[in-house]
């Protein structure tokens, strides 16, 4: 029986070149595709940062107009509390500053970011834990916000436009059948108004306090993305 003589003479220094060769390959996939997907994710990171930056900005810019509106509302009822207070019922300016209970501010903030981020399931792409926490803060802040404003304009709505419809005459803020400006129940209700809008007040200020911090934090982490 003839034997069968194999060649085992293997080159296994380039099988071993060629091996290293595929792994390096792979490796290198794998790191641009990784770097691929960082970038990606880092350029979703800065889109989000920016877009709560202008929501930041605008958000900002009403709040404010809607603080002053009601600081400013605050003087009237104010000096009309010292009217009453004094009894001073003849004077001229009580008309006007009647008429101030009527008008409120009325905020409402831009959520659009928060709920696109929120719907996505992306806010762990914001990997600064403090800026995540400072914009969770912010939105919450609009809530409280907006219930102060509702609790405003429940007791006008309750207590304010009934009593103005049954004692004056909205042409000119005249007295229909009585005159109202001496009556204990005006009085509270002058009162209660101005407790609830220095509520109202406050939460202003408070959330243009959480706005203020995120604003320098969004500036930062915009700075850190720019790099």
């Amino acid at each position: 029986m003839k034997k069968i003589k194999l060649n085992l003479n293997i080159d296994w220094k380039s099988k071993l070149v060629d091996l290293l060769i595929v792994i390096i390959g792979i490796t290198i996939a794998f790191k641009l595709n990784t770097w691929n997907e960082s970038i990606k994710t880092k350029a979703e990171a800065k889109d989000y940062i920016e877009s709560f930056y202008e929501e930041n900005i605008t958000n900002k810019t009403n709040l404010s107009s809607a603080l002053e509106f009601s600081e400013s509302t605050k003087k009237d009822i104010d000096t009309l509390k010292q009217i009453l207070l004094s009894k001073n019922y003849g004077d001229q300016r009580i008309k006007i500053l009647t008429a101030s209970m009527m008008a409120l501010a009325n905020y409402s903030p831009s959520i659009t970011t928060m709920e696109n981020i929120t719907a996505s399931g992306e806010f762990k792409l914001i990997k600064d834990i403090e800026l995540r926490k400072q914009i969770i803060k912010t939105y919450n802040s609009y809530n409280v916000t907006l219930k102060l404003e509702d609790l405003l304009s429940d007791y006008v709505n309750k207590y304010v436009t009934p009593f103005y419809f049954e004692n004056i005459r909205f042409s000119d803020f005249s007295s229909i059948s009585s005159d109202f400006i001496k009556e204990p129940l005006f009085e509270n209700i002058v009162f209660g108004y101005e407790v609830l809008l220095r509520q109202q007040i406050k939460g202003y200020q408070d959330n243009l306090e959480e706005i203020r911090l995120l604003n320098e934090k969004l500036t930062n982490a915009n700075n850190v993305y720019i790099k």
